[in-house]
């Protein structure tokens, strides 16, 4: 009875064979996952790094564009540019992981390694496992991102810009530029002083009286949270409202127009926050606030709009880590041609495309054109259901 029980010498072998195959597979997939995982790290960093640079320098360009030669120091300059490096990430993170997934599978297809691992009985759509989950760790780390990093940035970026607008008055003003930042006026100047705030030949459109005020020159300056503009010289022109045939002109030697700032540069402190600045939860109290004060139909409300849209773009966004993911995978290797550098260039169309939903959506949602969830969500619905398409085909 006890011998009868007992494994037979047959059986411990098959056990160990099983074993061994067991352990085989493991170490197998373990220095699989490795070299998948090795071969994504070069191109996430250099597309990371690409697409960064060309987003800072347009940043960059435009700050230039904004005050240049307006006597502001080379370390607001600076500090403009690193407070907008946190906004430049939360999309270029995102973007270089659709270039890493593109570059590293594009190569191994090219190089047939996809259909070796085919050939020892893998199935080339399982390598995706392994960026996936990555790529779920980044989409989490992204969400952190977005809602701490992020708004603190936007916050110290904005109070710096109206740091600059009160010790530099004439900021805002551009020549031959027709600015409208201010609620109630429209002001267009011929040429403008930064260093001295003077501006010449002055046009500026009251939006609430329709009245036009012209001048040949004047001065910009600032006390608090007002901009007064010290116009000499001038006319003003205005047509009544009630009977268009009635027609003023009235010469004078100085005028002074006093501008308020928007309710961002009211506070002093600026502990106030617009959209940009707040957190998703912040971000939900507000639109519950909104809500309380004016219970109209939320898809109407503007406001509400706007804050929904910046809601859903805090965490659509990082989402698309896994998007590209989903799509690049089967995409890289169905087209095998030009390998990495191929790669390379596919992720900047998939970046164009992603840009233009992403600018256009949340134009659409803030006009209550389509729901905001669909603005910022369509790229990602769009791109995901490209992808599962391409996954079933390549089954």
């Amino acid at each position: 009875m006890y011998s009868r029980d007992r494994p037979s010498g047959l059986s411990l072998r098959v056990n160990w064979h099983k074993l061994n195959l067991c352990l085989h597979e493991f170490f197998f997939i373990m220095l699989l996952v490795r070299y998948i995982l090795r071969e994504h790290i070069a191109p996430f960093f250099t597309g990371l790094i690409f697409l960064t640079f060309i987003l800072i320098m347009n940043k960059f360009f435009i700050v230039i564009w904004d005050i240049v030669g307006k006597g502001i120091p080379g370390g607001m300059v600076l500090s403009m540019l690193w407070l907008s490096l946190p906004s430049i990430f939360a999309l270029t993170v995102p973007m270089a992981v659709l270039v890493a997934v593109l570059m590293a599978f594009g190569r191994l297809s090219a190089d047939f390694e996809t259909v070796a691992i085919g050939a020892a009985g893998k199935n080339p759509l399982t390598l995706m496992i392994p960026p996936l989950a990555i790529s779920f760790f980044i989409a989490v780390g992204m969400v952190w991102f977005n809602n701490h990093i992020l708004p603190d940035a936007n916050h110290r970026l904005k109070n710096l810009t109206i740091d600059i607008s009160r010790k530099k008055p004439g900021f805002r003003l551009q020549a031959m530029v027709l600015v409208r930042d201010f609620e109630d006026y429209d002001i267009l100047v011929r040429d403008i002083d930064h260093k001295t705030s003077r501006i010449y030949d002055i046009t500026i459109n009251e939006k609430s009286t329709g009245r036009t005020i012209l001048s040949k020159q004047g001065v910009v300056k600032s006390k608090g949270d007002i901009v007064y503009i010290n116009l000499f010289q001038g006319e003003i022109h205005e047509i009544d409202p009630h009977d268009v045939s009635k027609y003023r002109r009235i010469e004078f030697a100085q005028h002074t127009i006093a501008l308020p700032l928007d309710t961002a540069f009211i506070r002093k402190e600026r502990t106030y926050r617009g959209d940009r600045e707040l957190s998703a939860w912040a971000l939900r109290k507000c639109i519950k606030d909104v809500l309380v004060k004016n219970p109209v139909n939320p898809s109407q409300n503007r406001e509400i709009a706007r804050l929904l849209v910046e809601y859903h773009k805090k965490f659509s966004i990082p989402v698309s880590c896994i998007v590209f993911i989903l799509m690049g995978v089967p995409l890289a290797i169905k087209v095998r041609k030009g390998g990495a550098t191929g790669g390379f260039g596919l992720s900047l169309i998939f970046f164009i495309f992603y840009y233009i939903c992403l600018i256009g959506g949340e134009e659409l949602g803030d006009r209550c054109i389509i729901p905001a969830w669909l603005s910022m969500w369509f790229p990602n619905i769009v791109l995901g259901i490209f992808g599962v398409i391409l996954c079933m085909r390549s089954r």
